[in-house]
């Protein structure tokens, strides 16, 4: 967009910004002559090449107009080529910014594609990563300042949805964020008359690598068997205090002591923590899990026809509905192999078998919907 005398730009870094665009775009580089609060004079680097273009400040500024352009080349720069000198981090950052707010999962490949298709030249992929970096910071601000903005968040959703359970907690000595838990009111309601006395409980390591942590989430399926977030947390790892703590707060947001099943893949401290907060109901583990183990610690050491049949036995015992079928079940197991019945009465089968499970797990075996909810 640099085009004649007279055009005027708001500042003069969109000036020098334009001037890169159009120096990208014909294909060639340029060098300061001139560089100062109220002047710019620039020419093209190819020494013998006459290009040149001076501006300075409008009446005091800060605007900048164009004074003179010579706006012909002799070196040949229309002869591209796949990169230019000029495709910093934060020319990247320009370029992308717009699609950025349109579409916050823009991915750095998907930026050197559309950088490639519109401007014909091609970029490393750690400048296109880290152009992602300056453009997210210039459009939302410093990540770590969002911190300071989690005490006036809890107050305003308090507000507007009285009953909630936020919480809050920092570390007493650094006085930095420590985790944050929340359940809004209808949530919990919506857990309460529209769906299953059955929460699937799992963390998920945070894929932003400057925030890092986990989040920790107990998630619903409603009438229809769709996802219900019920309530999440964020917090620092995934251990048996922070489990601990979410399942507390969880404890005071929901409506009702009814019993619940909570269904898991056993992860860190989890286990432990569903026991000490919710003695009375009841824990069940995903089958997925489960099935892994047995390959591994197991199964594994037998050829691979005789594996795929203590699988399928194993899969019998966990989908027996009756007790005789989960005694012919594990008479089977036995049959083939001694120690893979050993191997299932060691490893909690009242926790993940429809015939020994104490309570109620409406015929679901696998925590794929908690996985949902991280993905």
């Amino acid at each position: 967009r640099i085009h004649s005398v007279g055009q005027v730009f708001i500042s003069k870094e969109l000036l020098q910004m334009e001037l890169t665009n159009y120096a990208i775009a014909r294909g060639f580089n340029w060098k300061y002559l001139k560089n100062d609060s109220v002047r710019l004079t620039v020419c093209c680097n190819v020494f013998v090449c006459p290009w040149r273009l001076h501006a300075s400040v409008v009446r005091g500024g800060p605007q900048f107009a164009i004074k003179s352009l010579n706006n012909i080349h002799t070196c040949g720069c229309d002869i591209m080529s796949d990169g230019h000198p000029r495709t910093s981090k934060k020319w990247v950052a320009n370029a992308v910014k717009g699609k950025l707010v349109d579409k916050p999962t823009y991915r750095a490949s998907e930026m050197m594609s559309d950088i490639r298709r519109e401007y014909s030249i091609c970029i490393p992929y750690h400048q296109a990563w880290w152009g992602k970096e300056v453009a997210v910071s210039s459009l939302y601000g410093d990540f770590r300042t969002s911190y300071h903005m989690l005490n006036w968040y809890s107050e305003r959703a308090l507000q507007s949805n009285p009953g909630s359970i936020l919480s809050l907690e920092v570390d007493p000595e650094t006085q930095r964020f420590k985790r944050f838990f929340i359940c809004f009111e209808a949530s919990a309601y919506g857990f309460e008359v529209g769906c299953r006395p059955m929460l699937f409980l799992d963390g998920t390591h945070i894929k932003q690598h400057r925030v890092q942590g986990v989040i920790l989430a107990a998630s619903a399926l409603n009438g229809n068997n769709e996802l219900f977030t019920v309530a999440y947390s964020i917090a620092d790892s995934e251990t048996y205090d922070n489990w601990v703590w979410f399942l507390q707060n969880l404890k005071k947001a929901l409506l009702s002591d009814r019993r619940i099943a909570f269904l898991s893949d056993r992860g860190r401290g989890l286990k432990e923590a569903i026991l000490d907060i919710f003695p009375n109901d009841h824990h069940d583990y995903c089958f997925q899990h489960i099935m892994q183990n047995f390959n591994d610690q197991c199964a594994g050491k037998y050829v691979a026809p005789f594996k795929k049949l203590l699988r399928k036995i194993l899969q019998c015992i966990a989908y027996a509905v009756t007790e005789q079928e989960y005694e012919d079940a594990m008479m089977a197991m036995e049959l083939n192999s001694a120690d893979a019945k050993e191997w299932v009465l060691r490893n909690d089968v009242e926790h993940w078998s429809h015939a020994r499970f104490p309570g109620q797990r409406f015929g679901e075996l696998y925590s794929n919907l908690a996985e949902s909810f991280n993905n």
